[in-house]
C-alpha cells in the first residue's frame, strides 16, 4: 500500500536521490529543495516518489518544480496519484499550477497531458546553463515547454 503525505520535517536532503530523478542537476535542485511543500509517496515506510511545489512568480499560481518516481514502481499510477494528492493539498492556495520539463522529454509531456495539462509557453534556452548537457530520446535539451493546469 502507498502512503501519500506532506513531508514536515528538516532533513529534505534525504530525498535528493528520488530529486535527481526528476531533475539531473544537482545544483538546481541543491538551489529549490527547501522552498515550497514536499510531498512523500511511502510503501513499507520507504519513500518511493516525491513531488515539489513553490510559488511561482505570477500571484495564485503555483509551480510543480519536481516530481520523481523511482524508477523501480513506475508505471503504476503513483506518479498520478501523488500529483492528484499535492493538488487537493494546495487547492486552496493556488488557481493553477505550472509545470516545465525538457523540449525532447516526450513520456513527461504525455504524463501531464494525461493528466489535464495544457501547454502554455516555452523557455528558450532553459538548459544552455545547467552543468552538464541533459539528453533526452537522443536529443540534448535546449528549451523547457511549459504547461499549466486549473486546479
Amino acid at each position: 500500500m502507498i502512503n501519500y503525505k506532506k513531508y514536515t520535517g528538516n532533513h529534505r536532503n534525504q530525498y535528493l536521490r528520488l530529486l535527481l530523478i526528476g531533475d539531473e542537476d544537482a545544483s538546481k535542485v541543491r538551489e529549490y529543495i527547501n522552498q515550497g511543500a514536499l510531498f512523500i509517496a511511502e510503501q513499507d515506510e520507504k519513500a518511493v516518489a516525491v513531488g515539489l511545489i513553490i510559488p511561482a512568480t505570477e500571484r495564485a499560481v503555483g509551480e510543480l518544480k519536481n516530481i520523481a518516481v523511482d524508477p523501480l514502481v513506475q508505471g503504476q499510477g503513483i506518479g498520478t496519484r501523488l500529483m492528484a494528492y499535492m493538488f487537493d493539498q494546495v487547492r486552496d492556495q493556488y488557481r493553477s499550477i505550472l509545470v516545465g520539463t525538457g523540449d525532447a522529454d516526450v513520456q513527461n509531456i504525455l504524463f501531464y497531458l494525461k493528466n489535464g495539462f495544457r501547454f502554455s509557453g516555452i523557455r528558450h534556452n532553459f538548459f544552455a546553463d545547467y552543468e552538464k548537457p541533459i539528453i533526452s530520446n537522443g536529443v540534448v535539451l535546449k528549451d523547457m515547454v511549459l504547461l499549466t493546469k486549473k486546479l
